[in-house]
């Protein structure tokens, strides 16, 4: 018997949320000093896939966001390749993104420049169909692809946004810590001019947003999601709004799901605002396909698989 387990832990060591492959080394241009991993899905076919890019928060790094969140399990089942860019301690103590840092808010500098170059990597190396590019972030890597949706709103189809803020809500770190416990709420003006600082003459369509933020957050509070969608709309002309509260299971707390939609019926922008949940990952971990994720002091069970959420409003479950 402990031959047989141990045979299989052999053959398959790395089974499940940690089949990462480290690519850091192939990516040249790497000016924010990023590492970089990728999850290859287990049923290799012809064609186009999806890719999704998925930003982990602070203590954290890309093991942990890929068995907590359960993405590369939904990337096996669905069929779609996972980028992981990971910080370093050597950038940020707790292993932050610095998504608060002047030059990290910028197109085509620091570890927002890093992560583009691994989005072209896997675009080069892996048959990638670039009009069903997404990102995922929780917490600073909710904050930091906020910037990256910003900085290159072209590359992407739409983020969700975990516990982040607005696009340039800060720029320094020690304004971070104050605006992550009260966010001021900028006018439609301001959020409008930093949304399009990057590029005031671009006319293309920015992402579409998913935010999803719990009330009882004590360190992004909830009113950093609502300043977010405030910004988002600027981006686009909302035509209607509507809300319905999300079914989920016996432990699911009342999240409430709102459905912001532009002229041609499609909701641009879903809020799910989840009452007394705090800075916590939602996941509910089984065997189905709307199950999944793994807890640990970053994420809990909530009855409720929001990656899988997340991923059916991207039209990846289809």
């Amino acid at each position: 018997m402990k031959t047989t387990i141990l045979f299989s832990l052999l053959l398959f060591p790395f089974f499940g949320s940690a089949q990462l492959t480290d690519i850091t080394a192939s990516i040249v241009q790497n000016p924010g000093n990023l590492n970089a991993y990728i999850h290859e899905p287990v049923k290799k076919t012809s064609g186009k896939i999806p890719l999704v890019l998925v930003l982990h928060g602070c203590n954290q790094d890309a093991t942990e966001i890929a068995s907590g969140s359960g993405w590369n399990k939904l990337a096996d089942s669905l069929n779609f390749l996972v980028l992981y860019p990971e910080q370093k301690a050597a950038n940020n103590m707790i292993k932050c993104f610095n998504w608060f840092a002047k030059d990290d808010q910028e197109k085509d500098k620091g570890e927002i420049a890093s992560i583009h170059e691994m989005v072209k990597y896997a675009v080069s190396h892996y048959p990638i169909d670039t009009s069903k590019i997404f990102i995922y972030g929780v917490s600073a890597g909710a904050a930091m692809s906020v910037n990256y949706m910003a900085c290159y709103p072209g590359s992407i189809n739409s983020g969700a946004i975990l516990a982040g803020t607005s696009y340039k809500q800060v720029d320094s770190p020690m304004k971070s810590f104050s605006q992550m416990k009260q966010p001021t709420m900028f006018n439609d003006s301001i959020l409008r001019q930093r949304l399009h600082s990057q590029d005031s003459l671009y006319k293309g369509e920015f992402p579409h947003l998913i935010v999803i933020h719990g009330t009882d957050d004590k360190v992004v509070q909830y009113g950093n999601g609502e300043v977010l969608v405030k910004q988002w709309k600027t981006a686009f002309k909302i035509v209607s709004e509507s809300q319905k509260q999300v079914q989920g299971g016996p432990a699911t707390p009342t999240i409430m799901r709102t459905d912001y939609k532009d002229e041609k019926g499609r909701s641009v922008i879903i809020l799910y605002k989840a009452n007394k949940w705090g800075h916590y990952l939602m996941i509910d971990p089984g065997p189905a396909i709307n199950q999944g994720g793994e807890v640990s002091k970053h994420a809990k069970d909530g009855d409720f698989f929001s990656t899988y959420q997340i991923a059916k409003d991207w039209n990846l479950t289809k």
